[in-house]
């Protein structure tokens, strides 16, 4: 597995990925209409688009193409984490937030901040993100609670 910084021709894929892990994942913790509005924006290709490279987005590819994406806002505000479907519990998120983690501290970013989802939480709990609040959101008529999270990390 090598990591990457994504480009703009990665958007058909990433949406693919994030969709599929979506449609996958969310039923175990979100209700249908959760789960399909959750899983439509990658539909929305401009917007998907820029919520790839609005940041810095890392990619973890191998021979079967891409395995995740991570990426990270120059304000400490991680933007995403997912994992392929296939190939979720075999480290690709972890090492992921391994490279934000270096990322924060090579540009001297004190305060690293997320919206976790029912299932991204347990990740960010593994590397040291505290919840400090919670969060109802409305996507396409839908609400969503959110877990807001954070981790300081010392700068030298």
């Amino acid at each position: 597995m090598r990591i990457r910084i994504a480009q703009a021709s990665d958007s058909p894929e990433l949406a693919k990925l994030y969709q599929e892990t979506v449609l996958a994942i969310a039923p175990q913790f979100y209700s249908d209409a959760q789960t399909h509005s959750w899983a439509s924006f990658a539909e929305d290709t401009a917007g998907f688009r820029e919520f790839i490279l609005s940041g810095t987005t890392f990619v973890a590819v191998d021979e079967t193409g891409i395995l995740g994406f991570a990426g990270i806002a120059d304000d400490g505000h991680i933007l995403s984490a997912y994992v392929r479907r296939d190939r979720i519990h075999q480290g690709i998120g972890s090492r992921l937030m391994e490279i934000l983690l270096d990322y924060a501290k090579r540009h001297k970013i004190k305060r690293l901040y997320a919206e976790a989802s029912e299932f991204s939480l347990g990740l960010f709990k593994r590397f040291g993100f505290q919840v400090y609040n919670t969060e109802i959101v409305e996507r396409q008529g839908v609400e969503f609670q959110r877990y807001l999270v954070e981790r300081f990390i010392l700068i030298p």
